[in-house]
């Protein structure tokens, strides 16, 4: 019997998620890392035979397909462990990861593979027969061969190696660590007085928690109610509970999440830093950060430093004004201590529901997550031509509430499907990671192709919102439309890019700088007039939201503005100094007095000083956001400035015009080409940060 995963690979299907088990992952990929090892010296026979005609087709497009099958296995392992943790999967994992990493490492490093295209590099066909998106992909290997050690000498490429292989388990242990240390953290609340304050959805939601852990006498009205530090659980604490020592209570967990036995990651995290900083080094960098640089759009890390002091210093007094006034609010009702950390969310919404009237638990009842998809969908038709169709059943998924859906591009002969996606919506704080992103599970390519044509792109969108709770479907906070609208605008940018190559539409191929921009920018289209009526409907009437709401909700964006870019700023310059100025091999200093010194510049209200947020940034010591946290205040440059080209449209046919013409330069060509080449083809000039800064509610000068 042929196992499930082998044969998915094989004839380019998707994976069986609901029937596959732990035990066929480990037998799959070690086949398929054998027929790698075998195809890889194949090939490296072939391209050093004397004789041999190196074209892109004898080069490129072979790896292209002995690259694929190594890959797509490794994605599901990836994927599987972010939605479905067990012990039997991470078993299965921690088995695999070196021998997976060694085999791509091997690729990566070929002497062969590697002067091959150095030659294709230098040939006339270069500049004269490639096109633009092939001339990018074979820059970018020779980049990446560079920048994984194809050129060290033995003794160093033997350091480098065994440092890769270590950062990949760590990477690993890191998010693991993190998801038993939320899992590991409960409150079990007996008494209603407690939760004072707190939104009756919330403690729905909070007795649903406790059914399921056990008490099933548990109710909305009378408890219990089991609390955790997921985003759906902690957020509604932290904003409307009237009990500060439980706002607190929880504050301090939050904050020092995976910072502490049994679940700590101090150690992986400085081990982390000392690995990279000296992997840098060894290819004559002189930081980890200059070495990240050296793929993004930002020019170089003094450019990077040079926009974060800028805004830093927009919006520093400005956060300085917000918070003495939010001080002030607070002592004149009722609080006479000083303003500590977790007063702020709390204040903050007391604030804003006098000041703009705004009440979020009335706001997310026009929001459930049907409605949203179904608006969200009617919007990417009228912008952009793409249909997006429910096609439950037709696949396998890894748990009953995800939902499968496909693209049409209905401007097209026979309206071509063009790739599919599945929604992993509701939080499941046992078994799935927090945080809301996409994974890749098949990139476009017209290499990796079949009978029907060219292999389509497949994606999954992993969210972490409340679920429905009895006969209340799931309401959206503007914070989780928001988070939505981002991970799709990622699907959007990998499905409709004009790339032929898995190479330009695989994720791990961007930068960071360049990935962020198309997600940021429908974040900024949610504000839009006509897409608020599209995605919004009173869950019980199917009333849009009221115009003069969506007003107030728009005023309301630049409330405390300054202080959330000041938050992203400090993270950003925490990151930067962790990977460019911070000596990790220094043992009088540890990445947590980085944050502190850095948070006498960037925070208005310093942290605790048992703060240890830094042990559970997944972006920076899991993802591939390291030393590129930036990435998000850079990309909204260009962001802000392309929706500001949708809100300068005076009719539906202009609006609907302006989509089309995003489709056919920024979506077609942002992976394929220069990046600020592509955005003034759209915009027909270079970037303006007036629009970023008029957001924030920030002056340019």
């Amino acid at each position: 019997m042929v196992n499930p995963l082998t044969r998915c690979v094989q004839d380019y299907a998707l994976p069986p998620y609901a029937t596959m088990r732990p035990e066929d992952i480990a037998p799959a990929i070690r086949a398929a890392i054998d027929e790698y090892a075998v195809d890889l010296a194949a090939i490296e026979d072939d391209l050093t035979d004397p004789s041999a005609d190196l074209t892109w087709e004898s080069v490129m497009d072979r790896l292209e397909i002995i690259d694929d099958p190594v890959d797509r296995l490794w994605q599901v392992v990836d994927l599987m462990s972010r939605v479905a943790d067990s012990s039997e999967l991470r078993a299965a994992e921690a088995e695999l990861q070196a021998h997976v990493s060694v085999i791509q490492i091997r690729r990566v490093q070929s002497p062969a593979i590697y002067h091959a295209m150095t030659i294709l590099r230098a040939s006339p066909a270069y500049e004269e027969a490639y096109t633009t998106e092939q001339r990018r992909i074979l820059d970018t290997q020779l980049l990446k061969a560079k920048l994984t050690g194809v050129k060290l000498i033995a003794n160093d490429k033997d350091r480098f190696n065994d440092m890769h292989l270590r950062l990949a388990t760590l990477k690993t242990d890191f998010a693991n660590v993190v998801l038993d240390a939320t899992k590991t953290f409960s409150l079990l609340v007996h008494e209603a007085q407690t939760l004072d304050g707190v939104p009756a959805s919330a403690r729905s939601f909070y007795a649903q928690n406790a059914v399921a852990a056990g008490y099933a006498d548990a109710s909305a009205a009378t408890g219990p109610w089991k609390l955790s530090l997921e985003r759906p659980a902690y957020k509604p604490i932290m904003k409307h509970c009237t009990n500060r020592a439980l706002r607190e209570e929880l504050y301090r967990a939050f904050a020092s999440l995976a910072g502490s036995q049994p679940h700590d990651n101090t150690d992986t995290i400085h081990e982390i830093l000392r690995l990279r900083h000296d992997q840098a080094r060894l290819l004559g960098f002189g930081s980890f950060a200059d070495m990240s640089l050296a793929t993004k759009m930002a020019p170089s890390v003094a450019a990077v430093q040079d926009m974060l002091d800028d805004l830093r210093a927009k919006c520093y007094p400005v956060a300085e004004s917000e918070l003495a006034r939010l001080q002030a609010y607070a002592a004149s009702h009722g609080q006479s201590a000083p303003l500590e950390l977790w007063d702020v969310e709390f204040w903050k919404e007391r604030l804003r529901q006098d000041e703009y009237k705004i009440d979020d638990e009335v706001i997310m009842q026009y929001f459930p997550l049907a409605r949203v998809l179904a608006g969200m969908f009617e919007l990417i038709l009228q912008l952009f031509g793409i249909r997006i169709e429910a096609a439950d059943g037709a696949v396998d998924t890894w748990h009953p509430d995800v939902c499968f859906f496909q693209m049409r591009a209905m401007d097209l002969p026979e309206t071509p499907i063009l790739g599919y996606f599945y929604l992993d919506a509701y939080v499941r704080p046992e078994t799935k990671r927090h945080g809301a992103l996409i994974t890749r599970i098949a990139s476009r390519s017209k290499i990796l192709r079949t009978t029907a044509g060219p292999r389509l792109p497949v994606f999954s969108i992993l969210c972490n919102q409340t679920p429905p709770v009895g006969h209340t479907p799931s309401l959206m906070s503007i914070l989780e439309v928001e988070q939505l609208f981002h991970n799709f605008g990622d699907v959007l940018q990998h499905t409709l890019t004009a790339s032929d190559y898995s190479a330009c539409t695989s994720s791990s191929t961007a930068p960071t700088d360049v990935m962020e921009v198309v997600p940021l920018f429908l974040i900024s289209m949610c504000y839009d007039p006509m897409t608020i009526k599209l995605i919004s409907g009173h869950y019980e009437t199917g009333e849009p939201l009221p115009d003069a709401v969506f007003d107030t909700l728009i005023a309301s964006r630049k409330y405390m503005a300054a202080t959330e870019m000041l938050r992203q700023l400090n993270m950003a310059a925490v990151d930067l100094a962790l990977h460019h100025t911070y000596d990790p091999h220094a043992k009088a200093t540890t990445a947590f007095d980085v944050q502190h010194g850095l948070a006498k510049r960037f925070c208005v209200l310093p942290p605790l000083a048992n703060d240890r947020f830094l042990c559970s940034l997944s972006h920076i010591f899991s993802y591939d956001y390291a030393a590129g946290l930036y990435s998000y205040m850079w990309s909204d440059v260009l962001a802000s400035d392309m929706f500001a080209k949708f809100q300068e449209a005076k009719t539906n046919d202009e609006w609907e015009a302006t989509g089309r013409r995003f489709r056919d330069t920024i979506l077609a060509n942002l992976r394929i080409d220069e990046p600020l080449a592509v955005f003034e083809s759209f915009r027909g000039r270079k970037p303006c940060s007036e629009p970023l800064l008029q957001k924030f509610g920030l002056k340019s000068v």
